[in-house]
């Protein structure tokens, strides 16, 4: 299968989560000027991506929205079911846990972990929270690929390491600190205040540009 760039993949995965929505609302064609439109990407660039994955779609008429969905899909993830566990089951990972997109055929959240002994045993959404201890086992046993930290900045380098020894390779922080793991282990910071500002900079520097 051919060789996708991180970018590419970055815009692709834009993409997907667009035409989910268009689909949703009965949507069955869209131009590369309607998802220009709709991503905030050029209608080039748009048209450059899609061609990238072979022949889709017809001149003037545009894409089917399902299809090509389902042909981004199956480049991005090569028919793979990305399985993920949460530790943390406050607030921010009960909101996680019931956020939809999590339980798609893509992408599926299939454990829980807490060390509140109140919570072992408790169903969100129908995943089981699961004693932190039993993290080896029950990643193993549910194969899954990404970790999500959702726990108090004190605890969460314990988190991930443990994590690195039940054998995950991803991880996405959301712990207001930044963690330490081995080369072999991708991280993904999420930081909300710095993605605001990156925002903020990239509109006002995108607004001065149109001005000159």
């Amino acid at each position: 299968m051919k060789k996708l760039s991180p970018k590419t993949i970055s815009r692709a995965l834009i993409y997907i989560r667009t035409l989910e929505g268009l689909i949703k609302d009965r949507r069955y064609l869209i131009s590369s000027g309607e998802l220009a439109r709709m991503t905030g990407l050029s209608d080039v660039k748009i048209r450059k991506d899609i061609s990238s994955f072979g022949k889709v779609g017809t001149p003037r008429i545009g894409y089917k929205t399902v299809e090509l969905k389902k042909i981004l899909e199956d480049f991005v993830l090569q028919d793979e079911t990305v399985h993920i566990v949460l530790f943390g089951v406050g607030n921010l990972g009960r909101a996680i846990l019931r956020y939809p997109r999590f339980y798609g055929d893509k992408i599926r959240l299939v454990a829980a972990f807490d060390n509140n002994r109140k919570k072992i045993g408790e169903k969100v959404n129908g995943v089981t929270i699961f004693s932190v201890d039993r993290a080896p086992e029950v990643i193993k046993k549910t194969h899954a690929d990404i970790g999500i930290i959702a726990v108090t900045k004190d605890h969460s380098q314990e988190v991930a390491d443990l994590m690195v020894l039940s054998g995950l390779k991803g991880i996405v922080n959301f712990s207001p600190t930044s963690i330490s793991v081995p080369k072999s282990v991708l991280v993904k910071d999420m930081d909300f205040s710095i993605e605001f500002l990156a925002l903020f900079c990239d509109a006002r520097d995108m607004n001065n540009a149109r001005s000159k």
